[in-house]
């Protein structure tokens, strides 16, 4: 009886032990060979910059919701949000030791990839035709950012798309011009494709 409790207290022991060892996500592409669902990326050290293991969703091939990005020891590093591939919302960062160094918001400015169309006139000839242009996305800090020392203390910074604001600024919306005072731009000059051939 003795021997059967110690065999089953050892294979709840084994158990325990797998149960508590970090879950590998299953990385998935669809038919059109986009990055689908729970994913787990292991990037390599480059040029002296230390390697890390990503984990998150992707939708469609681009980041979405948190991603946890882990030294290869294990600890971690950040968490941000993505939408649409780019980072936009909350974020946090942290120190080897576990303490938070960072946390606040992103908001994106584009999408990544997103394609414009222009409408292009030769001003000699009066052809016409359209040119693609792919965006290139950008995030930006914004709202207020808690900085902290490795001995947690805190110092807070405040942004508006990027830009660098005061304290005072953030609590106030940008301002608006007045009615009736902006700037009136007067209509361009008629450009040589515009002219009716014939008149000069």
């Amino acid at each position: 009886m003795r021997k059967v409790s110690v065999f089953l207290l050892l294979q709840f022991m084994v158990l325990a032990a797998f149960a508590q060892m970090p879950q590998i996500r299953a990385n998935k592409v669809d038919a059109q060979q986009r990055k689908q669902g729970d994913w787990q990326e292991e990037m390599p050290e480059v040029r002296g910059e230390p390697g890390y293991t990503w984990e998150g969703t992707y939708v469609d091939n681009l980041k979405e919701g948190v991603w946890k990005k882990y030294a290869l020891s294990g600890e971690i590093i950040a968490e941000e949000t993505y939408k649409h591939g780019q980072l936009n919302g909350y974020c946090r960062y942290f120190y080897s030791n576990g303490l938070v160094s960072a946390e606040g918001s992103f908001v994106a400015m584009g999408i990544n990839g997103e394609i414009d169309n222009y409408r292009i006139i030769d001003p000699v000839t009066g052809e016409e035709r359209f040119e693609e242009v792919k965006r290139d996305g950008s995030s930006q800090r914004n709202g207020m950012w808690k900085v902290y020392d490795e001995e947690g203390k805190m110092t807070k910074e405040y942004y508006r798309r990027g830009e660098p604001i005061t304290e005072e600024e953030f609590g106030k919306e940008p301002a608006k011009p007045a009615a009736g005072t902006q700037k009136q731009v007067p209509p361009p000059a008629t450009l040589p494709h515009q002219k009716k051939k014939g008149k000069s």
